[in-house]
């Protein structure tokens, strides 16, 4: 528009002056220069509707963290010479920026591939693209909106988490513990496993072991349940930080390893989330409640209205003597807890994951964590930067100093 406003101008002057005039040169000049902005714009026309701009984006589930590729082809498909085309991507990936310019002969065209690294949980298209080209003069440049493609969804990080969970707290279904002798377990033998470095040698299932040639574990029955229920707090305004350094990432990557760790131990896991739905997934094992869990947490958001210390008050008692409790929270509101102890019961040691919001760059003092609530709940603090592979159990200590 800039290019051709002057020139346009150029050929009305030109055209006046020859008209009063009618000097020759006049006339042959602004005739030239009109035809220049006719060629000008039939180029431009023709070559946005010759363009071919194909991508071929990642598809299917993918993971934080995870590494991919793209490939972009431009094509020419006209006679006439692409003089520059510039390629913008609008894909809301932070890091990611796959386009360039390049210029194109008749019929050619160009093939290039980008990497980049999925760094935001959630469902993602790729796209949309702006393509600008123009005439050589410059006169007409055009942009194309090419519509978003593809569809991927990004599940949170799954980081390891050593030996977690410890047996101490879910109501000693596993036997010892190094608190001393549960109550009430059934000698009954349920089912086997692969022996853990936690396993006594007087766990191990000789006959499994000699056919499989691995060490296995013999698991027993109990009245209690070692199954799992998670408690993920998504209250509004609880959460600080930027993704993906975010009390919430943090929090939500928390759930999906714990999960992912009781999961392939053969353990039921549950989930509920202090949402603004109050999302409930009920107590389930392996892949398909692995994958359900995924699912939601792919696109949780801190919405929720009601604290999670009603949401463990109204949890907790029904799950007495059904396994442990999982609270995954940065709320430094000391309500939580009283309402997690409350719900404990002789013999069953609930877990408290705080992920410290000051280490996020919240306002205000370190949540201190008195000796009474070190004896009957176990704590794991989780800070900016780490990376999840310490055991409930080593992160007591470190709790208990700041207390």
């Amino acid at each position: 528009m800039t290019g051709r406003v002057p020139l346009l101008a150029v050929v009305a002057v030109l055209a006046l002056f020859a008209g009063i005039t009618g000097v020759r040169l006049a006339y042959t000049l602004a005739y030239a220069l009109f035809l220049l902005v006719v060629v000008a714009w039939v180029w431009s026309r023709v070559l946005a509707s010759s363009l071919e701009v194909r991508r071929q984006p990642p598809a299917g589930a993918h993971m934080v963290g995870e590494a991919f590729t793209e490939t972009f082809t431009v094509h020419n498909r006209s006679l006439l010479i692409l003089p520059h085309c510039e390629i913008y991507d609008r894909t809301p990936l932070p890091g990611y920026a796959p386009g360039r310019a390049c210029a194109l002969s008749p019929r050619g065209s160009t093939t290039w591939t980008t990497h980049g690294v999925f760094s935001l949980r959630g469902k993602h298209t790729f796209g949309p693209l702006d393509v600008r080209l123009g005439d050589p003069f410059g006169l007409f440049p055009r942009t194309l909106r090419l519509p978003e493609t593809g569809a991927v969804t990004v599940y949170p990080a799954i980081r390891p988490v050593g030996d977690f969970p410890g047996p101490t707290w879910l109501g000693g279904a596993l036997g010892d513990t190094n608190r001393g002798r549960v109550l009430d377990v059934a000698p009954e033998v349920s089912s086997v496993r692969d022996y853990a470095s936690s396993d006594g040698l007087n766990r191990i299932h000789w006959p499994s072991t000699a056919r499989t040639g691995r060490l296995i574990s013999r698991l027993y029955e109990s009245q209690q349940s070692s199954d799992l229920l998670i408690l993920l707090d998504l209250g509004r305004g609880i959460h600080v930080g930027e993704p993906p350094e975010s009390t919430l990432e943090y929090a939500i990557s928390l759930v999906a390893s714990i999960s992912h760790a009781a999961l392939a131990r053969g353990q039921g896991v549950g989930l509920v989330a202090s949402d603004r739905r109050g999302t409930t997934i009920g107590v389930g094992h392996g892949d398909t409640q692995r994958m359900r869990i995924l699912d939601f947490l792919a696109t949780a958001q801190d919405t929720g209205r009601q604290p999670i210390a009603t949401i463990i008050a109204k949890h907790g008692r029904g799950s007495r003597g059904r396994g442990g409790l999982v609270v995954v929270t940065s709320d430094r509101d000391h309500a939580w807890v009283e309402s997690l102890v409350e719900v404990g019961m002789r013999g069953q040691r609930h877990l408290a994951v705080l992920v410290e919001p000051t280490s996020f760059g919240a306002a205000g003092p370190v949540m201190r964590v008195p000796a009474a609530w070190r004896l009957s709940l176990d704590w794991w603090v989780v800070r900016r930067g780490d990376a999840f592979s310490a055991t409930p159990r080593r992160r007591l200590a470190s709790v208990g100093g700041r207390g």
